[in-house]
């Protein structure tokens, strides 16, 4: 055959014709099959050498045969190199019948004035599955766009928007090409142009995400908040293709928001104003407190004088019912110059003039002098046990310690009936000082002690007892200057345990 001879004296072609990796095939213009070489075999699944003489249209399929059979003729009347019905799908079929997608390329050549035709056949199956899988997730997408509740657009490398949804057509009321490029920039309020114009070019020269809110006119005229987050795209293998944003309107709740935040300013405004007429109200109680302290602390020095006096003026010839009356008069005194003491320790706490004034201390001899001290308030059979542990020596506010242990003895004692212990635990280990004071009192009720050491509280089981309520104020107060803490454990009617905790300096 005239095909075979052609290969016979080329011998460099038909290497070339065997090892190609595309398939080809050579017909002759009657459309009978010359040549086949291995690729084609294989690609149309038949044996070596079985499709030579076999008509050409055997690998078209069935339906497209007679059309393939005219398409043949007119391309022998005038051959050229070409892609073979080009804009069109073309479609082969193996021997064992399955239909494949192909492209075609043909050449022509002519030996000893026969005229024979060269396809070269490609299987274009992967691609085609590839454009389909595209086309469906393009449809998808854009499918999703159009129903979506939220405005969606779409720009270009160069920065020109090229499609928006019809949920963001419908709020602006206007056509594609009017949004189109930069036509969506009209009906943006003239106020945030400029922002919105910024953040959407420096965006695109970073390629990376953005949001910004900003005023869109709505199809009745009216501008609303919108709010806009867009993100850079890419193509499969990584090239920038634009940017795709979605925008919600977001009016009401910014309305809300900044209503709200006005609210929320005015009532903070308010409460400041309350604050400072509290403060001022404060201030002038505490400057009221501090000069009535004062004033009263000159007539009861004179009246606690006098009583001493009349003692001494009456001699040991006096009534008893006298004596009776100028130690109630001296005690009565004692306890106003007591509750003025409490007044004018919390004002200065209070005003930050309390200064800490460190003294070196024997534990043993500072804590035996308050207990003896304290004897004199005991209640018949009372008794003030003491227990002293680890080194004597103390670095400390001798005034403010002895403030705290006389007013947690006292208290004990006032609160605790008849024939009761109160007892004293210090111990002094490693540079840290714990007190424990204990006793058997009326406890304080446990939805009460919350509000133990806040200013002029008296839990509601103390009776009659006589107190201030700033005791143990005054008490927290020098124990947290000393960089101490207080903590206790109460249950009604069984007693209380105070333990407190202190740096020793030395």
């Amino acid at each position: 055959m005239i095909g075979q001879r052609f290969l016979e004296g080329e011998a460099g072609f038909k290497v070339l014709f065997d090892c190609a990796t595309v398939s080809i095939l050579v017909v002759n213009e009657k459309g009978y099959i010359e040549l086949s070489n291995p690729c084609a075999e294989k690609l149309f699944e038949y044996d070596k050498g079985e499709l030579i003489g076999k008509p050409i249209e055997t690998l078209i399929p069935a339906h497209l045969r007679k059309k393939h059979v005219l398409h043949r003729e007119k391309y022998f009347e005038s051959p050229r190199s070409r892609p073979m019905g080009s804009d069109l799908e073309l479609y082969a079929q193996k021997k064992t019948g399955d239909v494949f997608p192909v492209e075609i390329s043909l050449g022509h050549y002519e030996i000893e004035d026969e005229k024979l035709a060269v396809a070269f056949v490609t299987d274009i199956t992967a691609q085609v599955r590839a454009k389909k899988m595209i086309a469906e997730r393009e449809a998808w997408f854009r499918s999703m766009a159009e129903n979506s509740p939220t405005m969606i657009w779409v720009a270009d490398e160069g920065k020109a928007c090229s499609y928006f949804n019809n949920t963001w057509l419908e709020f602006t009321g206007r056509s594609i090409s009017q949004e189109k490029g930069i036509g969506w920039l009209d009906i943006v309020h003239p106020d945030d142009k400029e922002m919105v114009l910024d953040a959407y070019q420096c965006a695109f020269g970073r390629k990376e995400p953005y949001t910004a809110k900003y005023r869109l006119k709505r199809n009745d005229g009216r501008y609303r908040w919108i709010q806009e987050i867009a993100k850079p795209t890419y193509s499969p293998d990584g090239e920038f293709t634009g940017y795709m944003g979605s925008c919600s309107d977001v009016h009401d709740q910014f309305m809300m928001q900044e209503e709200l935040e006005l609210k929320v300013c005015e009532r903070t405004q308010q409460l400041n104003d309350a604050l400072n007429r509290e403060k001022a109200v404060s201030e002038m109680k505490s400057r009221f407190v501090s000069m009535a302290s004062h004033e009263f602390r000159t007539p009861l020095s004179i009246m606690l004088s006098s009583v001493s006096l009349i003692d001494q003026y009456i001699g040991a010839e006096k009534d008893g019912r006298i004596d009776k009356h100028l130690n109630k008069i001296r005690a009565s005194i004692n306890n106003l110059t007591g509750v003025l003491n409490d007044f004018l320790s919390i004002d200065k706490l209070e005003q930050g003039k309390v200064k800490l004034e460190y003294d070196i201390l024997s534990i043993s001899e500072f804590a035996h002098d308050v207990v003896n001290d304290m004897q004199f308030l005991k209640k018949n059979k009372q008794r003030i046990n003491m227990q002293l542990e680890g080194e004597d020596t103390l670095v400390l506010d001798a005034k403010k310690l002895r403030h705290i242990l006389e007013n947690l003895i006292s208290n004990a004692i006032k609160y605790s009936p008849d024939g009761t212990d109160i007892d004293l635990h210090i111990q002094n280990i490693n540079g840290n000082l714990q007190i424990l004071v204990h006793d058997a009192g009326i406890g304080i009720p446990e939805e009460e002690q919350i509000h133990l050491f806040n200013k002029f509280f008296r839990a509601t089981n103390t009776g009659s007892v006589q107190g201030t309520g700033l005791g143990l104020t005054i008490v927290k107060r020098y124990v947290e200057l000393m960089n101490g803490s207080i903590t206790f454990k109460s249950l009604s009617g069984k007693g209380t345990t105070f333990t407190i905790k202190l740096p020793n300096l030395d």
